[in-house]
């Protein structure tokens, strides 16, 4: 755009392969370097857990990238110069063999990508997430990333979204040049923008998998926080409501449970299920500004964190007397889910 000129100047657009990017060496380890830079060219909270990635021991084979959504999807990715009839049967082959994997190995993966400890890891995923890390790889998501594709590969996404609640996405790569400078874009050709943007994947995989927490004991014996292993410790010995799966213990309000307080190493999370008037600064005068109080669930529930004594005290006193008579909205999660296990 030449503003002082009042006039428009369209950019030289190549292809990968013509503009001599390569798929691995170039483009994969731009997205690798660059990941929040990128997804948010994408418009998708992502984050990375791990590059060429084995989906199972006895394939050769590899991932281009893995990723997870904020919903704890994994989402796996595969990256095509040009167009590939394929790219879609390998990366729905990869994503079969994802869903068999437990949380443990995502966080192992992405312990090993970012180089840091398991627990680092786990704290990493923990603060990236909108929901419990309960709900890590309930589901998965394909993400293909592609100079241009074939048609079949279009309506092919487009019959297993539909009919079977696949959730498939494909984004075109567009690269522009300017004068030696050099531009990528990345659009969303399937699904439209806006079916994507309001997607909800909720569809649960089969099967049964072992308890990662097999008693409290277990839970707080990984607690760092002597200040969280306390509150826990006194609030199930007063026979709290508590799910071990999601190191949590169930606050109700009124009759409804409306607190979530999930134990982590370091800290413990809260997520109020519903929002009243003004909660935000309700519990920012109480718990300060450390404690992150932030709009989750496209700002239907809330999330903050518990850190010390007082923190605890503070909530504790809240729930059970400050907060008897508050009206909490309806846009929360419905009485029936409130009433059941996370």
């Amino acid at each position: 755009m030449d503003r002082q000129g009042r006039s428009l100047k369209r950019l030289d657009e190549k292809l990968s392969a013509d503009a001599g990017l390569l798929e691995r060496s170039d483009i994969q380890r731009m997205i690798r370097n660059s990941p929040e830079a990128f997804f948010a060219e994408m418009g998708e909270p992502l984050l990375l857990v791990g590059e060429e990635v084995r989906p199972a021991e006895f394939v050769a084979d590899r991932m281009d990238l893995l990723a997870i959504d904020q919903q704890g999807a994994a989402v796996v990715l595969e990256l095509k110069r040009g167009s590939d009839k394929l790219q879609l049967l390998q990366a729905l082959s990869y994503a079969s063999m994802v869903s068999g994997w437990d949380a443990e190995r995502l966080i192992g993966e992405r312990s090993r990508f970012a180089g840091k400890s398991v627990e680092e890891a786990e704290d990493d995923i923990e603060q990236f997430l909108l929901e419990d890390i309960g709900e890590l790889n309930e589901t998965q998501r394909v993400v293909l990333l592609a100079d241009g594709f074939d048609y079949e590969v279009l309506v092919t996404a487009k019959w297993l979204t539909e009919n079977y609640e696949v959730d498939i996405r494909c984004y075109r790569f567009l690269l522009s040049q300017d004068e030696g400078a050099e531009y990528l874009s990345c659009n969303c050709v399937y699904p439209p923008p806006e079916v994507a943007e309001h997607a909800v994947r909720r569809r649960r995989r089969g099967g049964v998998r072992a308890p990662r927490w097999p008693d409290w004991e277990a839970v707080l014996g990984a607690i760092q926080n002597t200040a969280v292993e306390n509150f826990f410790r006194q609030e199930l010995a007063a026979g709290m409501e508590n799910y071990i799966p999601q190191r949590a213990l169930q606050f109700r309000v009124g009759g409804r449970r409306r607190m979530s307080v999930h134990a982590r190493r370091d800290n413990a999370y809260v997520w109020q299920n519903a929002r009243f008037p003004d909660d935000e600064q309700f519990w920012r005068e109480r718990l300060g500004e450390g404690a992150g109080v932030e709009p989750v669930k496209d700002g239907r529930c809330l999330r903050f964190y518990l850190l010390s004594e007082s923190d605890f005290g503070r909530f504790k006193q809240a729930v059970t007397e400050d907060l008897a008579q508050v009206e909490f909205l309806d846009d929360g999660l419905p009485a029936e889910e409130e009433d059941e296990a996370p």
